[in-house]
C-alpha cells in the first residue's frame, strides 16, 4: 500500500481483514499500520495475501520497493485531496521508470468516494492517470465498505497474472530486437503510448 498520509491506506487494510463494518475515519486506526495477512477466495481457491502498509513519512517509495519487492503495488489517493493525487502520480512515475509497471501489477485507488460533496478529484481524472501509466483503476470508500472486496479480489487476480505479464514482456522484447525499433516506435515508448487500449477498470485481467 503506497500513497500520501491520510488517504485511507490503513483503513482499507483494516477493512480487508474483516467482513464487519469499521468506522473508517476513526483516528485510532492510524496506529494499526504494519503487515497483515488476509485470506481471499477466488475461483474456488483460497490464497493468503500479505498486505504491507507503512506510513508514508517513515519509508520512501524506493526503500519500500527494495525492502519488500511486492507482487502488486496499490497506490492510494483521496478524492477529496488533490495534493494526494500528485503524490500518487509521482509514485506511479517512479514505478513506471523502474519498470515495475511492466513486471508487476499496479492498481491506482481513489479512496473516500463517499465524501462526494467534498470531492476535488473527478473520477475521470483518476481514470485518465491510470490509463496513461498502464495500470488499473478503482474508486473505493473504506467508510462505506464500497468496492473494498472488489479491490481485494483484484489484488489477488493481479498477483496471479504476473507470470503472464512476464511472458508478454519477454515476447515484446524479442520482437523489438528483431525489428530494431524505428524512430516512431521509440517515440511511442518514451511517451508511454500503447497500441492496444485495455480497460483499466477490470482488475481481473491484464
Amino acid at each position: 500500500m503506497l500513497g500520501a498520509s491520510g488517504v485511507g491506506k490503513t483503513s482499507l487494510t483494516c477493512q480487508f481483514t474483516t467482513s464487519e463494518y469499521i468506522c473508517a475515519y476513526d483516528t485510532s486506526l492510524d496506529e494499526e499500520f504494519g503487515q497483515k495477512t488476509v485470506s481471499v477466495m477466488l475461483d474456488g481457491r483460497e490464497a493468503e495475501l500479505e498486505i504491507v502498509d507503512h506510513p508514508a513519512s517513515e519509508m520512501s517509495v524506493e526503500s519500500y520497493c527494495t525492502t519488500y519487492n511486492p507482487d502488486v503495488f496499490v497506490v492510494v489517493y483521496s478524492v477529496v485531496d488533490r495534493k494526494s493525487l500528485k503524490v500518487a502520480e509521482d509514485i506511479l512515475l517512479f514505478l513506471w521508470k523502474g519498470d515495475y509497471v511492466a513486471s508487476r501489477g499496479v492498481i491506482l485507488v481513489g479512496n473516500k468516494a463517499d465524501l462526494e460533496r467534498k470531492r476535488e478529484v473527478p473520477m475521470a481524472v483518476g481514470r485518465k492517470l491510470a490509463n496513461s501509466c498502464g495500470c488499473k483503476f478503482i474508486e473505493t470508500s473504506s467508510g462505506l465498505d464500497h468496492n473494498v472486496d472488489e479491490l481485494l479480489v483484484g489484488i489477488l487476480a493481479q498477483v496471479q497474472l504476473n507470470p503472464r505479464r512476464d511472458k508478454d514482456r519477454l515476447r515484446r522484447e524479442k520482437k523489438q530486437k528483431v525489428r530494431m525499433g524505428s524512430g516512431r516506435r521509440i517515440l511511442r515508448h518514451l511517451l508511454g503510448i500503447k497500441r492496444k487500449s485495455r480497460s483499466c477498470e477490470n482488475l481481473l485481467v491484464l
